[in-house]
């Protein structure tokens, strides 16, 4: 499966999707069966957004 998102919205996900896994999942997402692929979705974004590990990016994003 292809998911095609524009850069600016690949980063807005990536970082909500970092806010998701940093809560108590099981309180926002009710099947377990969902956290996988959630999981998932936020390592390929991590690997596909290079600029999310530049050293000035918690600026950029403010």
């Amino acid at each position: 499966m292809t998911i095609k998102l524009t850069s600016d919205e690949a980063l807005v996900l990536s970082h909500w999707l970092e806010k998701l896994q940093m809560t108590d999942l099981s309180r926002v997402v009710d099947d377990p069966a969902v956290w996988e692929p959630i999981h998932r979705i936020a390592g390929t974004l991590d690997k596909a957004l290079p600029e999310l590990f530049a050293s000035d990016y918690e600026q950029a994003a403010a």
